[in-house]
């Protein structure tokens, strides 16, 4: 079996084994698509030893899979190492980073939560927001001017990418897709992600 799932404390606990991450994402979409009643609205924790070996890419897709199935996120236990692609310098924040805190890294940084107004994300590499970022974002601060920000929900105060700096568009209505920003060599640019884009 490529994913375990059991019930416990209200929530789906998955375990994911090291059987590879296209045969465990598969079983996991199948199992959801033909039991859709039982997934939707439950509540979700990722853990086992096969996550150590994703990308941060890859986690999003499974995050992004579990959403659109109608799944609440829970953070991955601590007790399941997340492997730095960079170096040993990533950043993990398993909670919400509330408003006035600052976060900085050396390496990318990658929030288990929201990133509330105010707040403020600084990092080296790249930025993942698996929620909704309403804060300060600047991603390749040392000037690797190849950094990205993500989030599930973008809608930030301010997003830097290394001596960048853009403002967000003022939106009428909330996104319901995950989007990327990046630098174009002109632009700080803002699209839906794609798993499948290379840029």
């Amino acid at each position: 079996m490529a994913v375990k799932i059991k019930g416990l404390n209200s929530s789906l606990v998955f375990t994911f084994d090291q059987a590879g991450f296209d045969k465990n994402y598969e079983y996991l979409l199948e199992r959801i698509s033909t039991n859709h009643q039982l997934f939707n609205g439950s509540k979700i924790v990722f853990q086992g030893p096969g996550l150590s070996e994703y990308s941060h890419e890859q986690l999003i897709s499974l995050q992004k899979m579990c959403l659109e199935q109608g799944m609440v996120l829970q953070n991955i236990q601590e007790t399941t190492p997340i492997k730095a692609e960079k170096n040993d310098r990533d950043v993990n924040i398993r909670r919400n980073v509330r408003s006035g805190q600052k976060i900085g890294s050396e390496g990318s940084v990658v929030v288990w939560g929201d990133v509330h107004e105010s707040a403020e994300i600084t990092a080296a590499g790249d930025i993942v927001v698996l929620g909704r970022l309403e804060g300060i974002a600047h991603a390749g601060c040392t000037g690797d001017m190849n950094s990205v920000v993500f989030a599930l929900q973008l809608s930030p105060s301010q997003i830097r990418i290394g001596s960048r700096v853009s403002r967000a568009v003022e939106r009428n209505q909330k996104t319901d897709y995950p989007e990327v920003a990046y630098w174009d060599s002109e632009n700080i640019c803002i699209k839906e992600y794609n798993p499948r884009d290379k840029r």
